[in-house]
């Protein structure tokens, strides 16, 4: 019942919305007998799931009114950002995308982590085709290029970095920087460009900060795939239903309800989406205190005392979902490409990523990957992958051992789901093999491969 609740005020404050005005959100969100806010508790829609075959999911999405690709709230006059941004710190961590290349070229870095991910499993070896922002020249939108390929979900053009998916089942696409949020000495800021322009509801973004061993690959926090949140995390989340963000803090798994003032307001009521103009989006937190808005208009979502978080550093993971984007819209839409540029944390704490030089292992396929240099002490193999007793072996196939599943909610555990594997490394390791059972709905797959250490 805790559950629901929240999720069915949401719901119905929408509905009165749509019905009355802002005068009666204001007013279900107030006392009856008090002309002042209290605080509430920061709900958010969730997916209702059936048991479903993970080739052709039959679920539906909780009921809600779908973000239409163009929609810009009635009588507004969209606005040009106008507050001036204060500069970071000089040791700020910053990733600016440089780069023109003469046509859209993958974006996979060496400091960053790229994490592409889609459930079904016909659509493992290839995506599903979608025609993604950028022409085959890098012409800016609205020219578009075909896109299919695992690789090219995450791209570049024209100084910045796109990226693009399309899932009838479900998919995401995760960037990690190599640099921790550190906020142990107070607040820590975590700073975006982003377009604004979104061509679906059932397309998304979110960002994620939990602590260095607990970071999930690939957190979600639906049930319809992958294995639910990190067991502490804070996830900042692009509603479903309007473009306006809330917040989720989890504590061993469960939610803890963000308490306090917030906004449900779509950015498009003061400004027009646009998918080559892009915007700053700002995070600020501590252990006790969080905010997420939008500085160079000066508003905010969410300006929030929090439950204290017990944990002062944390992985910085940047998602991009697709669910079934054509999906629920009165007019045309599809999957999205969303345009990143000038990620900025400070402070910053670097930490040791090492890649793979496969993206993705199978039974059909070599199973063994090469590391680009040696493993350091206390390091961790970290992948995503599916299948039955998983094994990896580090001195060339003389001794196996189970590949360790990283911490996870176990409600959320299901044979068709990619899991987080998170498993210690000896240091000085260079190459690693892998091998696995045949699951029922197919053969045992690894991806994304790659080696942590702090």
């Amino acid at each position: 019942m805790q559950k629901i609740w929240p999720t069915f005020r949401l719901f119905l404050i929408i509905a009165v919305s749509a019905v009355s005005g802002a005068s009666a959100v204001m007013l279900l969100m107030r006392p009856e007998s008090s002309p002042i806010p209290r605080p509430i508790v920061v709900a958010k829609p969730t997916a209702i799931l059936a048991d479903v075959a993970p080739v052709q999911p039959t679920v539906v999405m909780a009921e809600a009114a779908p973000v239409q690709p163009t929609a810009v709230v009635a009588d507004v006059t969209p606005m040009q950002p106008t507050a001036a941004i204060p500069p970071l710190s000089a040791g700020a961590f910053q990733e600016r995308f440089d780069g023109q290349p003469t046509s859209p070229q993958p974006w996979n870095p060496p400091n960053w982590d790229v994490t592409v991910h889609s459930r079904d499993v016909d659509t493992w070896g290839q995506l599903e085709t979608m025609e993604a922002m950028h022409g085959p020249d890098c012409a800016p939108p609205p020219a578009t290029h075909q896109m299919s390929a695992y690789e090219d979900a995450a791209f570049q053009c024209r100084d910045h970095m796109m990226t693009a998916i399309n899932a009838s089942g479900y998919g995401a696409v995760y960037l990690t920087p190599n640099q921790l949020a550190d906020f142990s000495q107070g607040e820590a800021v975590i700073r975006w460009d982003m377009s604004t322009l979104r061509t679906s509801g059932r397309d998304w973004v979110d960002l994620w900060i939990s602590p260095f061993d607990e970071q999930l690959q690939l957190p979600l926090e639906l049930e319809v795939d992958l294995s639910g949140p990190p067991r502490n995390a804070v996830q900042i989340r692009l509603d479903l239903s309007r473009n306006a963000f809330t917040a989720s803090i989890y504590r061993d798994f469960k939610e803890v309800p963000v308490e306090g003032e917030f906004s449900l307001q779509g950015y498009d009521s003061f400004l027009t989406p646009d998918a080559k103009r892009r915007d700053t989006f700002e995070v600020r937190m501590s252990r006790t205190h969080l905010s997420v808005g939008m500085p160079g208009y000066n508003f905010k979502w969410i300006d929030s005392e929090i439950p204290e978080l017990g944990w002062s550093q944390g992985v910085v993971q940047f998602g991009h979902h697709s669910y079934n984007p054509s999906k629920d819209c009165s007019n045309p839409c599809g999957p999205n490409t969303w345009h990143g540029d000038n990620v900025q944390i400070a402070p910053a704490r670097p930490f040791t990523m090492i890649k793979a030089n496969r993206r993705f292992i199978d039974s059909e396929v070599s199973s063994t990957v090469d590391l680009a240099r040696p493993v350091p002490e206390r390091a961790h193999l970290r992948f995503a992958g599916i299948g039955g007793s998983l094994e990896v072996s580090f001195d060339a196939g003389k001794i196996w051992q189970p590949a360790q599943i990283q911490a996870q909610d176990t409600e959320f555990f299901k044979d068709e789901h990619f899991r987080s594997y998170w498993t210690p490394i000896p240091a000085g390791t260079q190459q690693v093999q892998f091998r696995g059972q045949d699951w029922w709905g197919g053969s045992w797959y690894i991806r994304d491969i790659s080696v942590w250490a702090q």
